[in-house]
């Protein structure tokens, strides 16, 4: 696969809507690869569609964006942006739902689409982007290979989908 043809665009909540079982099936295949993304398993395929439901009545250009890329029409990969809430937190955002669809990953996309995640926060003037992943996985090197700085761990931090409790590495990057 040429990652260069993918295109890394911002979805609408019409966008997200009308692809929801395509990202859908992102969070099963994360899931298959017992990595959570925020949610407890077993995962069904309603469950995950209705929480990309959730997330497009969430979204708003200036705080909370979804940036997909695109492969000849399917979404093959996500990755959101969403502002902190607190006044004086506003410079702030987390990453949050960093997914590559099963048969893309190892391919740069990942690493894609968290660039283009640290540029639309550019744009959104944040100063400091942070995230959580489950602590001694190949999420946990991916960030520490991308140039992130690893904080350490806060153990016994949720629950992967295969019911053992994970810590969290936490991770940060001034944008």
């Amino acid at each position: 696969m040429n990652t260069a043809l993918v295109e890394i665009v911002e979805l609408s909540a019409d966008d997200v809507r009308a692809a929801a079982g395509e990202l859908a099936q992102l969070l099963l295949d994360a899931h298959a690869s017992n990595m959570s993304l925020g949610l407890p398993g077993p995962l069904s395929l309603e469950h995950a569609v209705e929480t990309w439901i959730e997330t497009a009545a969430k979204l708003d250009p200036q705080n909370r964006v979804l940036l997909a890329a695109v492969d000849g029409g399917d979404v093959v990969g996500t990755v959101q942006v969403v502002r902190a809430e607190s006044e004086n937190g506003r410079a702030r955002a987390e990453i949050v739902r960093l997914a590559v669809r099963a048969d893309r990953r190892g391919s740069g996309l990942g690493r894609r689409l968290l660039e283009a995640a640290v540029e639309r926060a550019r744009r959104l003037d944040l100063r400091l982007l942070w995230l959580t992943t489950h602590a001694d996985t190949d999420s946990d090197r991916f960030y520490e290979t991308a140039g992130w700085t690893r904080l350490g761990v806060l153990p016994a931090y949720s629950t992967r989908p295969d019911g053992t409790l994970a810590g969290a590495a936490l991770f940060y990057r001034e944008v």
